[in-house]
């Protein structure tokens, strides 16, 4: 498996997944909120920006680090997922239970974004079928290590989300081979 298979893989299962509403990859700064920016081809009077919008929740891969040895490569990663949180929570008329503490929608939302990177990650371990088509199969050399590291956030960007963030390591078995390397044959 290659890296953008890898990649490409992880995406078609977010896309999948009943829950999750965007997927994005790469540098820390490809992170998109909504943001408003510059567009020239709108004709309204007033109003020179349109908004670019994230669909919440929000799945980010963020590249680090990966190692290579004589068998296998290591890709890591950070999985960033979030969700629009709503930091003016007004009960309504058919709530029966109290609001709670000000953190509770918060940690309600890092729960819910700790389980979608679990079913991600069992997807990516397990494979993943629909009624009709493979969408990702299982791949015994793949070793998705199953000890990721998890950590809770909020942020404030443009917008207001909490979620989780997992530090993932993704084994691939593939040794060097020089016989398919692009050289020419030794006379």
């Amino acid at each position: 498996m290659t890296y953008i298979e890898l990649v490409d893989k992880i995406e078609r299962i977010c896309d999948y997944h009943q829950m999750i509403r965007d997927f994005g990859y790469g540098a820390l700064s490809d992170l998109k909120t909504v943001n408003r920016e510059v567009n020239e081809t709108v004709s309204w009077a007033d109003t020179p920006y349109v908004e670019s919008l994230t669909n919440y929740p929000y799945v980010f891969l963020n590249p680090t680090q990966s190692t290579r040895s004589s068998n296998a490569i290591t890709y890591r990663f950070n999985m960033i997922v979030m969700d629009l949180v709503n930091d003016r929570y007004v009960p309504g008329p058919y709530d029966t239970e109290p609001a709670g503490p000000a953190y509770r929608p918060y940690l309600q939302i890092q729960s819910d974004c700790q389980q979608y990177i679990d079913d991600i990650m069992a997807g990516l371990r397990f494979g993943l079928y629909n009624d009709t088509d493979l969408l990702a199969q299982y791949d015994p050399d793949v070793d998705v290590q199953v000890s990721y590291n998890l950590t809770p956030f909020k942020e404030r960007f443009a917008d207001t989300v909490a979620g989780m963030t997992a530090t993932l390591e993704i084994e691939i078995a593939q040794p060097l081979n020089k016989c398919i390397a692009p050289y020419p044959p030794s006379s």
